[in-house]
């Protein structure tokens, strides 16, 4: 199959300098594509397995959370669009399928040794450069993975990347390619370009005042002012209602919340611990398994040392060379039949009878217990008060602001009897523009969306907007004034300023045909220049990348043209023109200097070809997966598309 998908993938011309591509497929991506049972509909299909709602719904919320982690907790989880990462994640998956089936039909394997030394080498379960089997199971909690089905995932993806690599590293460079390459890309030129700038031309130009009358006769609707209103609005919060006199505070309220806050502390007891691992795997079946670690308790209960047989027969790779030891950890870390037995164990030294998790057999012993005090009911008495308060006012809160949803939209063309009867009072801004909303009580979006949406305009309540889960408002537009014309002393500047830059790129436009013209017909750039009543900017021995600050002065897309414009001739000139945002320029090239690869730093050189090689395996790639999808057979749903 190798050879055949190898010879779908010629004559695509990988071996040129082009631009990069995305590579869609990376060592690992969302986790766990093939755990999950049928039963549920099917949203694509690759080869034979099927990919269901199940499959993605798990995968949306993997990526979901990577996003979040990634992000930070400022990051506003609502702008992820479900749309968008349900078709991400669908042609993921389908990406990583056709690469785990192409590695298993080209029968590449990875043996456990070599997986359980790359998730140890992984930096993204380290501390300190060490291995961090807490981190490691902390992020395997986060994403939701069983750690035999994260090992079965790593183990596919490790396979997936032999062969991504493979491909890529199929492509090898020919000095003589290398050579070409350098000729181009470290081309210099000579050239000279004539600025015709627009600012050049506004003194040349006269606005009269009929013309400024007439623009603003024929275009007055550019010249309105904004609709302006006046607004009203009510509001409540969480912190408006904390001393509402109907919440009361009673002793069993404080103990309550006390003991329950106590509990949850407790909870968080960290424990240090060592342990001897005994794997189950495909070398090893669960009774000799289990014959082994039952010889471990023996050795241990004969008064071997715990760290020394740790160190002989443990197979975690993480923790045998330091004596089985286990970084100190809460509870919800480690696999729940390992943390059961951990927290079984009483005093620090206790040594447990051998354990079955997911990974194997452990002997577990317990090295140390970390718990905080925890503070007496009295001295957090204030504290308590003010919880059982706050508490109580998020409850009122949730219930009041039901009642003013009600009430505002009962009441409908006012405010006045919904905030009486909430007791609340009404605030107003007068006159005020969209464009004034950027900041103050009513600048949220959500605020400003509603002021000027069709319903409140038309003079309705607004619905309750909520912020932050702890305020509510209500807005409504009381009066309306209506967009007028702006008299023309108060734009007639404006007008005048559009009319002189329009008059002024025409002659730009004249004077580049009319210089264009006279290159091409051979006049000479002197007398082209005194024509134009414009200067000539020299540039020698130019780079595509401006590499000073002389080239870094020029126009970009002048010095793109310098080196789009055909190679002159001996004593002719290649001539184009540029345009850019402040006008255009003539451009002449007189000479063309090609790149020398002997003339070009050696780390230059080396860097270029790990550059184009790279992109050259990323195309081969790309091909490699386009002929692996056509061998397989793949089934997408219609609003995701193949990979390009």
């Amino acid at each position: 199959m190798l050879q055949q998908l190898r010879d779908q993938t010629q004559g695509t011309g990988f071996k040129i300098l082009v631009g990069a591509i995305i590579v869609v497929l990376t060592l690992f991506g969302f986790g766990a594509t093939n755990l999950f049972l049928g039963g549920d509909p099917e949203v694509a299909r690759v080869g034979d397995y099927s990919i269901t709602q199940g499959v993605l719904t798990v995968e949306m919320e993997r990526e979901r959370r990577r996003i979040l982690a990634q992000m930070g907790p400022d990051f506003d989880e609502s702008s992820i669009d479900p749309l968008q990462l349900s078709e991400y994640v669908t042609q993921q998956v389908v990406n990583r399928q056709i690469m785990y089936q192409t590695a298993g039909e080209l029968g590449i394997e990875i043996p456990p040794e070599e997986v359980n030394s790359a998730l140890v080498a992984s930096e993204a379960y380290q501390v300190d450069g060490s291995f961090s089997e807490p981190v490691y199971r902390q992020f395997l909690q986060m994403m939701g993975y069983t750690p035999v089905a994260f090992v079965r995932e790593y183990t596919s993806a490790l396979s997936s990347e032999k062969v991504q690599r493979a491909v890529g590293e199929s492509i090898a460079m020919t000095d003589w390619e290398l050579a070409e390459i350098v000729r181009v890309l470290n081309q210099t030129r000579d050239f000279a370009y004539l600025p015709l700038d627009i600012a050049d031309y506004l003194g040349q130009v006269e606005v009269t005042q009929d013309e400024i009358e007439t623009r603003y006769d024929e275009e007055s609707s550019e010249y309105l002012t904004e609709l302006a209103i006046d607004v009203s609005y009510i509001s409540m919060s969480v912190d408006d209602l904390v001393d509402d006199p109907s919440i009361i505070v009673v002793e069993d309220d404080l103990i309550g919340l006390y003991e329950e806050e106590k509990a949850a502390s407790l909870r968080s007891e960290r424990r240090a611990s060592s342990h001897i691992l005994i794997q189950v795997n495909d070398e090893r079946n669960e009774s000799s398994a289990q014959d082994l670690i039952t010889e471990v308790a023996t050795r241990l209960a004969e008064g071997e040392e715990f760290a020394a047989l740790a160190e002989e027969l443990s197979e975690d790779a993480g923790s045998a060379g330091e004596g089985g030891r286990l970084d100190a950890v809460g509870k919800g870390i480690f696999d729940p039949a390992f943390e059961d037995a951990l927290w079984s164990l009483g005093e620090p030294g206790s040594i447990s009878d051998p354990v079955r998790s997911d990974f194997g057999f452990h002997i577990i012993r317990l090295d140390s217990i970390e718990q905080e005090d925890y503070p007496t009911l009295d001295s957090q008495r204030d504290e308590l008060v003010a919880k059982v308060r706050r508490g109580q006012a998020a409850e009122l809160f949730a219930e009041q602001a039901r009642q003013l949803e009600d009430n505002a939209y009962e009441e409908q063309s006012s405010l006045s009897e919904t905030a009486a009867t909430a007791g609340v009072a009404i605030s107003n801004v007068e006159g005020v523009m969209r464009s004034e909303l950027s900041e103050g009580p009513l600048s949220h979006a959500s605020i400003v969306s509603a002021l000027f949406s069709d319903d409140v305009l038309a003079g309705n309540n607004s619905e309750g907007i909520v912020l932050g889960e702890e305020e509510i408002i209500f807005v409504r537009v009381d009066e309306q004034y209506p967009p007028e014309l702006k008299p023309l002393e108060a734009v007639e500047a404006e007008i005048q300023a559009t009319i002189e830059r329009e008059k002024a790129l025409v002659l730009v436009d004249e004077h580049k045909a009319q210089g264009l013209a006279q290159l091409e017909a051979g006049v000479s750039v002197t007398e082209i220049a005194q024509s134009l009543g414009a200067s000539w900017v020299q540039v020698d021995r130019a780079t595509r990348t401006p590499q000073t600050s002389a080239l870094a002065e020029i126009p970009p897309p002048v010095l793109a043209q310098a080196f789009t414009l055909p190679r002159p001739g001996v004593g002719e000139k290649s001539v184009g023109i540029a345009e850019y945002g402040q006008g255009a320029a003539l451009v002449t090239v007189t000479s063309v200097t090609q790149g020398d690869i002997n003339a070009t730093a050696q780390a230059e050189v080396t860097e270029l070809r790990r550059v184009v090689e790279g992109r050259s395996g990323r195309l081969e790639l790309q091909s490699f997966l386009q002929a692996a999808e056509n061998e397989l057979g793949v089934e997408r749903p219609p609003s995701v598309l193949p990979s390009t």
